[in-house]
């Protein structure tokens, strides 16, 4: 399934200034990360990525490999460009 951002116009042009949570409507209140600190956080993933390498719990390899999607969709999709 290809992933497409959400784009949603904002008045003046401005920027949204933090990471923090974000709701729309009735729907479950969700994660918005600037995409700054979204190349901040997948470089943390590969990090910790390498730190585990040789793990053999279940537990953490399965966190690390929701983690993983994370920092590959921050990867593919999140292009920081300079303001």
């Amino acid at each position: 399934m290809a992933i497409k951002p959400l784009q949603i116009p904002l008045p003046g042009g401005s920027g949204v200034a933090c990471t923090g949570p974000v709701q729309f409507q009735n729907d479950w209140p969700g994660l918005f990360m600037r995409g700054d600190h979204a190349m901040i956080m997948a470089g943390a993933i590969r990090h910790l990525q390498k730190q585990l390498a040789n793990e053999t719990d279940e537990e953490v390899l399965e966190s690390l490999e929701r983690l993983t999607a994370i920092a590959d969709i921050v990867e593919r999709h999140v292009i920081v460009k300079p303001q």
